[in-house]
């Protein structure tokens, strides 16, 4: 632990606690966790929050990562790919083609690398496969996580790894710590990808490399409506997980910031470029100079080598206050719709009372809500649950209204209290809820949930019509917006 420092001052740590400002940082599941959640941090929280569940899931264990690779191996090798799948039913399993892509990826990038005896970083480690692989190859590694419950099952399921739990944009590591750091599929994921790039370059020692891989990209000139409109039917990122598709640009720019600190190769696979049309499926690699005028015009995957060529000059990044500290979050995670519950009470202002329909934003898509539809103003669709962040603003109720394509049992609940349970078909059905027992400033958090699986998408969506609450809403919302466009709640 000699190489943990402070990410709010600098300072070294002894046991965990800091020399110079003396902030003490706990285990989280007994895993070490060095720093506090902050606001930029709520995205993430929300995406732990929303599948707390995986405390019970099984760990990974290093003998199935062994004999996956082996299985790619032997894929790889095959001359007829089709009946190998025949003859190993592993290899025809609905995620094999991307486990097989990321050890072609991994296979390539570590070409003539000897990682034996060398210290390695693994951000984002998740459940720790890629740090296995990694140890596999004779490296000391550390694995670094965000969500202390992957950490906890890494710890359980992979001992061998030194399991941090910490933030990638404010390393909790000393300068020149590591040979080698490596980011697989999780820099896009990531808040601040510029920031979390340099901190990777700071902790590594001149002569190292930085290796992350499988990070998809849009062109620098599409705005965020791109990610929304390619998630816009997808049950993971609706379901809470964090799925970004940032700017080619925020790949590249610490790199070409510090021209001359780095040597950088980049590789694609499967690129589209907006400008011609062309599509690209092999797998291509790029130097820095070339290939970011032409990639930050397309939209496909990336995979980057950089290796630090001098001392990096830049100071850590620093942690600013946070607003929840990892050992009280965890304390939250015993069940998903009390632990978003304790979230609201958090929420930054940007995400509360927000006028509906409204637009789409990340944290409506963490949420629940579909981008809204332009032919049915007022109303707004959602797949399975969705949430609304609100503060009472005096109102004694809320109304609104709510259909759905397939008829199911929904439950309502007000800060994971159960307010109503009913069945919705095809016909708009009101819905009022009391708001007086509520805190009159508080935020809270009112949850719609489909209690029904349905393994179809569009049978698993649900519309909402129309937000009303009684006295104070109307005169705040015609303040800051306008004269508000609230629909009729008679069935349609």
């Amino acid at each position: 632990m000699n190489d943990l420092e402070c990410p709010r001052c600098g300072n070294s740590l002894r046991e965990r606690n800091c020399t110079g400002c003396g902030t003490q940082y706990r285990e989280v599941f007994g895993v070490p966790f060095i720093g506090d959640y902050e606001p930029g941090d709520i995205l993430g929280l929300v995406e732990i929050a929303a599948h707390s569940e995986m405390r019970s899931a099984t760990p990974l264990q290093a003998d199935s990562i062994e004999r996956l690779d082996a299985l790619c191996a032997e894929y790889d090798a095959a001359e007829d790919k089709a009946a190998f799948i025949a003859a190993h039913p592993d290899a025809g399993a609905w995620d094999f083609p991307n486990h097989y892509s990321e050890w072609l990826t991994f296979r390539g990038l570590l070409d003539g690398f000897d990682l034996k005896g060398l210290r390695v970083l693994d951000i984002g480690a998740g459940l720790g496969s890629d740090a296995q692989r990694l140890a596999l190859r004779g490296a000391n590694v550390t694995a670094l996580e965000f969500n202390p419950i992957l950490a906890e099952l890494g710890q359980k399921g992979l001992p061998n790894i030194r399991w941090i739990g910490g933030f990638s944009h404010v390393l909790p590591f000393k300068t020149a710590s590591f040979d080698a750091v490596f980011v697989n599929a999780a820099l896009h994921h990531m808040r601040d990808i510029p920031a979390a790039i340099s901190e990777a370059l700071r902790v590594l020692r001149v002569g190292g490399v930085l290796i992350t891989t499988e990070d998809p990209f849009r062109p620098d000139d599409k705005p965020i409506s791109f990610e929304f409109e390619v998630f816009d039917k997808h049950k993971y990122a609706l379901g809470g997980i964090n799925e970004q598709i940032p700017r080619f640009g925020d790949f590249v720019e610490t790199f070409q910031k510090n021209a001359g600190l780095v040597s950088v190769d980049l590789f694609t696979h499967e690129v589209f470029n907006h400008e011609t049309g062309i599509a690209t499926v092999a797998r291509t690699q790029w130097d820095l100079e070339r290939g970011a005028e032409i990639l930050r015009r397309c939209n496909g995957a990336i995979a980057m080598r950089a290796k630090l060529l001098k001392p990096w000059p830049h100071a850590r990044q620093r942690q600013s206050a946070g607003i929840l500290p990892p050992t009280v979050f965890a304390e939250w995670l015993t069940d998903q719709s009390a632990a978003i519950a304790r979230l609201a009470a958090i929420i930054p202002a940007e995400h509360v009372d927000l006028p509906f329909p409204g637009g789409q934003t990340k944290f409506s898509l963490l949420n629940g809500w579909r981008m809204p539809a332009a032919d049915t103003p007022g109303i707004r669709t959602a797949y399975r649950r969705a949430r609304w962040f609100l503060t009472r603003q005096g109102a004694r109720e809320l109304t609104f209204s709510i259909r759905s394509l397939e008829p199911a049992a929904f439950t309502i609940l007000i800060n994971n209290g159960s307010a109503l349970r009913l069945k919705v078909g095809a016909d708009w059905q009101r819905v009022t809820l009391p708001l007086s027992g509520l805190d009159p400033v508080a935020p809270f958090v009112i949850e719609i949930r489909r209690d029904e699986d349905d393994d179809d998408f569009d049978r698993a969506c649900f519309d909402v019509q129309g937000q009303q609450r009684e006295y104070g809403w109307f005169a705040r919302m015609r303040a800051r917006f306008g004269r508000p466009r609230i629909q009729p709640t008679t069935a349609i």
